[in-house]
């Protein structure tokens, strides 16, 4: 039966694995210690927009709201203020009901700002409702939607400790959000446990161990942008007429593979040999926290030169692992002919000897890196 408890249970497991910690400057979160939160939002209280767009059959509003999930994970010692801030629109569309973020109504802003005040830190859930993602729901502006950034910009001028909750269906631009909010956390459209899930991550039931499977863009303009594209026929340089756009950097303002835990990892000792007709990769990873955390030790390929031009990186492979505060493991990583292997013009699939850039870390743009010549 749909919505039974082993479902439930289900829902709340891939939630929680799913968030991602984008950000925490001074440890704002996991949230302890605390006699006041605010929490605000057009989303903290909907108990819709969890469920995605691609929601089947789902019970509309069956979600559990952030709220909902604070409400029941804080202790009655630390008081919860709420405001919406800003509304939820709703009106007719000749397909589906559209919901979409108020773009006018200010109304909200003072009990907000008050909130804030009255509270230690504040929890900011804003991002996309559901209808806003999906099929035919294209953004030409992928940034927060309607006065969600304005709202952000009103909040953080009262109260410096905000952390950022975003509910959303595709990368979004955050260039002021990155820089100035101290604490993010991406918590995409997490199903019906979605308040629970991230209720734990934020005090701290759960260690985020999620990772980005997509690159967060600093401008809509970088569009396309993807991880494993190909050489440009330009050299990397700071000469202007090298670099593809001249009013931003040309990385991605946070890349694939990103995610943040409540410990830290330390990566060394990357070692690289031939194994057969392939290679195999080993690297020690340290919890060099005091939290015990997961951690997805990631392993990218690039093939240096091709009679057919190769993506700069491509993950082959990837390993999560579980470590206490102090604990080292060794993990390995194999890679047979097949995984070198590429195709080609004429679509078959081809091996071609040379020189491989192997890569291990945390990220797409962390990694340590050797090269290896494979006959």
């Amino acid at each position: 039966m749909i919505g039974n408890e082993a479902h439930e249970k289900a829902s709340y497991e891939v939630a929680s694995k799913s968030v991602v910690l984008l950000k925490n400057e001074s440890n704002l979160l996991p949230l302890d210690g605390l006699k006041s939160i605010g929490v605000i939002g057009p989303l903290a209280k909907d108990k819709d927009t969890p469920l995605g767009n691609w929601r089947a059959n789902a019970a509309p509003k069956s979600a559990v709201s952030l709220l909902e999930g604070l409400q029941k994970a804080l202790s009655d010692s630390m008081k919860i203020n709420y405001a919406e801030g800003c509304k939820l629109s709703i009106g007719p569309n000749n397909f589906i009901q559209e919901v979409v973020i108020e773009r006018e109504d200010r109304s909200g802003f003072p009990e907000a700002i008050r909130v804030a005040r009255e509270s230690e830190v504040v929890i900011m859930a804003l991002g996309e409702p559901a209808y806003m993602s999906g099929e035919a729901r294209s953004r030409a502006d992928i940034g927060l939607p309607g006065l969600q950034l304005e709202l952000l910009q009103e909040i953080y001028e009262v109260n410096k400790n905000v952390v950022l909750v975003l509910m959303n269906g595709r990368p979004l631009t955050l260039p002021w959000e990155y820089e100035n909010i101290p604490s993010i956390l991406e918590a995409w459209h997490l199903g019906s446990q979605a308040g629970n899930a991230i209720a734990d991550v934020l005090t701290g039931k759960v260690n985020p161990s999620g990772k980005l499977p997509m690159s967060f863009p600093r401008h809509v303009g970088q569009l396309p942008l993807y991880y494993n594209h190909l050489n440009s026929g330009r050299p990397e340089s700071d000469l202007i007429f090298y670099v593809h756009h001249m009013d931003v950097e040309n990385t991605p303002l946070i890349p694939f593979g990103f995610g943040l835990s409540y410990t830290s990892f330390e990566y060394y000792n990357l070692k690289v040999s031939p194994s057969g007709s392939g290679l195999k990769a080993s690297i020690l990873v340290k919890n060099t926290g005091s939290e015990i955390g997961e951690e997805v030790v990631q392993l990218y390929l690039r093939d240096l030169v091709a009679s057919v031009s190769r993506p700069v990186l491509e993950l082959r492979g990837f390993n999560k692992i579980t470590l206490r505060p102090g604990e080292e493991k060794k993990v390995d990583f194999e890679l047979n002919k097949e995984a070198l292997s590429f195709y080609d013009r004429e679509g078959n699939l081809v091996f071609e000897p040379g020189v491989f850039m192997i890569g291990i870390g945390t990220n797409s743009s962390d990694l340590m890196t050797e090269n290896i010549t494979i006959n």
